[in-house]
């Protein structure tokens, strides 16, 4: 068992600046909030430290006797909510280390031109996780996998998913070696299995679609046509769909 810490001011100073990609860049550390994604950060190995509110102290005190290697730190209410990033806060966190997965064996990859938004990013890992696909890769002016808002979005994906950040997306689809399949909103295709692996489904920007240039480089051309008056689906519900389509 182990005794909950009080941190120095430069240690919540320090945590506090986790919201910012720059340091956290600097640092190889970010922060993760929430029962959940905290106990999947712990079975992955990757927690520095945790932190608990002061108030919820109690409540989360067989989860830090339950690791007493790791260091526990006891915040305030001000305190916390000074590191924290979340309005109602279980009084949960965690300081991780960042990390890199190993692809896994599947015979689908998923890719997004761009996901700008940090909640639907998260999302889409959790997609991602869910179908196993090989690896998530996001393109340029993608949100960073690192930021809290994709952390808690991804409900603990984050820590099964394979990512790669990759900045020359045609590069990447020209190497690819087998079917490349783009997602457009009309004229493609009905999606199947039956394609060549390792199949690579290519995703555009949340509002602006897939670029031209991309979609050209694509071998083929998958659309799926609505049976009712909604016009298309978001880009984390039309990645589910192909990816269970493509299974």
């Amino acid at each position: 068992m182990t005794d909950l810490l009080t941190p120095t001011r430069k240690q919540v100073a320090d945590w506090a600046r986790l919201s910012q990609k720059k340091f956290r860049r600097e640092s190889g550390l970010f922060l993760i909030e929430g029962e959940v994604c905290v106990r999947e950060a712990l079975k992955a190995k990757v927690v520095d430290c945790l932190l608990v509110q002061s108030s919820e102290a109690e409540r989360w005190e067989p989860l830090t006797y339950a690791h007493p290697k790791l260091l526990s730190y006891k915040l305030t209410s001000d305190v916390f909510q000074r590191v924290s990033q979340v309005e109602a806060s279980q009084g949960l966190a965690a300081v991780g280390r960042q990390f890199k997965l190993p692809t896994r064996k599947n015979g689908l990859t998923l890719l997004c031109e761009q996901v700008s938004d940090p909640g639907n990013c998260g999302a889409l890992l959790r997609v991602a996780d869910f179908f196993g696909v090989s690896e998530l890769v996001l393109g340029a002016g993608s949100a960073d996998v690192w930021n809290e808002k994709v952390v808690r979005g991804s409900m603990g994906s984050l820590f099964h998913q394979p990512v790669r950040e990759v900045t020359d997306l045609v590069n990447f689809i020209k190497k690819w070696k087998g079917d490349t399949l783009a997602l457009v909103a009309h004229g493609g295709e009905p999606a199947s299995p039956n394609f060549a692996s390792p199949k690579l489904l290519v995703l555009g920007n949340e509002t602006r679609g897939l670029s031209p240039e991309l979609e050209e480089l694509c071998k083929h051309k998958l659309t799926l046509p609505p049976k009712g008056q909604a016009e298309s689906l978001n880009l984390v519900t039309a990645a589910a769909v192909f990816c269970y389509a493509l299974s």
